[in-house]
């Protein structure tokens, strides 16, 4: 069985790099081709997680499955294929597990990060961010997930912190447009965040210069 560190090597060998811009406006057009499926995925998974956070570690737990879900619609719609609002919840049926017991090992390590020094906890937050579309749609264990995307970013680990920077505040200037904006910043940042993750662990057919499909 191949070690993260192996794997890890695999898609560093690729020599994949991070486009913030490009990243970002990739992100903003495949939300406009495809804004009914996208926005409406994203305005359901979220406010049940909002909802589920009211329960605790449990919901907090529901809720990370949803979001891995809804990382794994919005790759499936950037590499063309067809999805559905409902496919926000294909977490719960493909990986639950995994994505549950990721959730909670990267929120004990980047808490204790964070308590201890800051610094670790920042490194470790940018590190972990794809995750959950690794567990989900490479089929992977949480920890080696963790390992493979920590190891990969590492690599990347500015142009990663400067592009969640970025998305942060894409997503919070929805909030100051009345709130409403955000219903259409927030799935920008996650289709931008997905491009990225596409760019270091999607096929090897590049894709950054690809138009993002059209929903049929």
């Amino acid at each position: 069985m191949d070690t993260p560190e192996t794997i890890a090597a695999d898609y560093l060998r690729r020599g994949a790099s991070v486009d913030i811009g490009s990243a970002i406006s990739r992100g903003w057009a495949l939300v406009r081709d495809n804004a009914g499926v996208l926005i409406g995925a994203s305005a359901l998974g979220w406010l049940i997680t909002i909802a589920l956070g009211c329960v605790p570690i449990v919901g907090w737990v529901l809720g990370i499955v949803l979001v891995g879900g809804l990382d794994y619609l919005f790759i499936r719609r950037i590499r063309g294929e067809a999805v559905e609002v409902g496919d926000v919840f294909a977490g719960f049926s493909l990986a639950f597990a995994n994505l549950a017991l990721a959730g909670l090992v990267m929120w004990l390590l980047t808490t204790l990060g964070l308590v201890l020094c800051i610094l670790p906890g920042i490194y470790l937050v940018v590190g972990y961010v794809f995750t959950l579309p690794l567990v989900i749609d490479k089929k992977m264990d949480f920890w080696p997930a963790m390992e493979v995307s920590r190891q990969v970013v590492h690599r990347h680990w500015w142009s990663i912190f400067a592009l969640v920077i970025v998305l942060a505040l894409i997503a919070v200037a929805g909030f100051l447009v009345c709130v409403v904006g955000a219903i259409i910043t927030i799935p920008v940042a996650n289709a931008s965040l997905m491009y990225a993750y596409e760019d270091l662990f999607g096929p090897n057919v590049a894709l950054p210069s690809a138009e993002p499909a059209t929903h049929e």
